[in-house]
């Protein structure tokens, strides 16, 4: 918002006494402080607020206005209830530093200026962030990945203000916005995409909310409408609540307005259009599979079954040549009382728990290859061809109970 825009508004009780020539500054933040030096705590864009405590003399002005012109406030606003008329060095000081300076009436309180400071630019940089949000989807599906979902994560960090991370359904972390920080627990990741299995499957209304470790997160499935029916019988949530990804928002959406749910709603649809690619990218290594295990159930001949494993290799490999041992991995999910097919599901699911659960990213998954039949899933992993260690060990490949492990927590929920 314009600063020119907070006289326009009676209620705020502000008077202008001087800096009529830079209105037209955007406000991006509010602050309140009396305090000598706030500069630690001024990013740059606020509307300051004072009580003029910090006022001990008419040298103090000069040097707090200083403080604040280099921390790039875009104007200062002081109250008369302690003093009365707002001193005149401090409309100097101001005036020599152009920083434009309100007077506010006695009767308003600073809350009140705060709360419609905050909600009006809130509004704005939701309303900005929509059309950026927006311009990014076009972008991604008329062509190439924008930057994947790391990009719109950022643009939630650095227009909002909010962490977010995407998660897949067993608790590995996909992307998360640069303003997030450190990446989040691992312990953390899996109760929170255990709490988005239990919630789905119980049929909530998204965003589920949860607290762990003291901090409130808001959860959104990707691709799903918020608010959204309840699935018909004929198609059960547990045919997709594995392989569908999650939104996960260091934030309580019990209070947010229809305007911002509806903005996160755009972002998940945005992040599953990414989803949908890393499918697509997946279809020629399941075709492979598949064809290796249909020669197998067959009951083609060893050389046939070998001429085909070396064709996936290097897809499978790509720049290690040959592999001279494969390893298989067989899955199945079981539900209770379900009647739907388990091998697509299962399928989902072997091939987020054979990446590396210390791996972030889609990639991790491009060199696995998984088929299904009836209701089980089977998945081809190459064994490269290691030096062997100094003790004469040799790499034994996967364990069972090593890739459960990595699962057991969010799947049990």
């Amino acid at each position: 918002m314009r600063l020119r825009a907070l006289l326009d508004t009676d209620a705020l009780g502000l008077r202008l006494l001087g800096g009529e020539e830079e209105l037209d500054r955007s406000v991006r933040g509010v602050m309140t402080t009396d305090l000598r030096d706030p500069s630690r705590y001024l990013s740059g864009g606020e509307l300051v607020l004072t009580g003029l405590a910090w006022r001990r003399g008419p040298d103090d002005s000069e040097a707090f206005v200083r403080l604040l012109q280099s921390s790039g406030v875009v104007a200062l606003a002081a109250g008369e209830a302690e003093l009365g008329a707002v001193p005149d060095d401090l409309v100097q000081a101001c005036a020599r530093h152009r920083l434009p300076l309100f007077a506010v009436n006695e009767s308003v309180a600073f809350a009140t200026i705060t709360e419609h400071v905050v909600r009006q630019v809130s509004g704005e940089r939701a309303g900005d962030l929509a059309a950026v949000v927006d311009r990014h989807r076009r972008l991604m599906t008329s062509g190439p990945a924008g930057g994947g979902p790391d990009v719109v994560l950022d643009l939630l960090g650095s227009d909002l203000d909010l962490r977010a991370w995407v998660l897949s359904p067993a608790g590995r972390a996909i992307a998360g916005s640069s303003a997030a920080g450190p990446e989040l627990p691992a312990g953390v990741c899996a109760r929170l995409a255990a709490e988005h299995l239990s919630a789905t499957r119980a049929g909530r209304r998204a965003p589920h909310r949860v607290s762990v470790g003291g901090a409130t997160y808001s959860l959104f499935p990707i691709g799903a409408g918020r608010g959204a029916a309840a699935p018909a019988a004929s198609r059960d949530v547990r045919a997709t609540v594995l392989s569908d990804w999650l939104l996960a928002v260091e934030a309580d959406a019990g209070d947010w307005p229809e305007e911002r749910l509806d903005l996160l709603q755009g972002v998940t649809q945005l992040i599953s259009v990414e989803r949908d690619r890393r499918d697509a990218a997946r279809t020629v290594r399941r075709r492979l599979a598949q064809e290796v295990l249909e020669l197998v159930q067959t009951g083609a001949a060893p050389a046939e079954i070998a001429a085909r494993l070396r064709v996936a290799a290097p897809v499978l490999l790509p720049g290690l040549g040959t592999a001279p041992h494969w390893q298989v991995v067989v899955a199945r999910v079981e539900w209770q009382d379900a009647d739907i097919e388990g091998g697509p599901v299962a399928q989902s699911l072997l091939e987020e728990i054979l990446v590396d659960p210390l791996s972030s990213g889609p990639e991790p998954s491009d060199r696995i290859a998984v088929a299904h039949t009836g209701d089980e899933a089977i998945a081809l992993v190459p064994l490269p061809a290691v030096p062997a260690e100094p003790d004469g060990a040799a790499d034994q490949g996967l364990i069972a109970d090593a890739l459960l492990t990595a699962v057991r927590d969010p799947l049990a929920a």
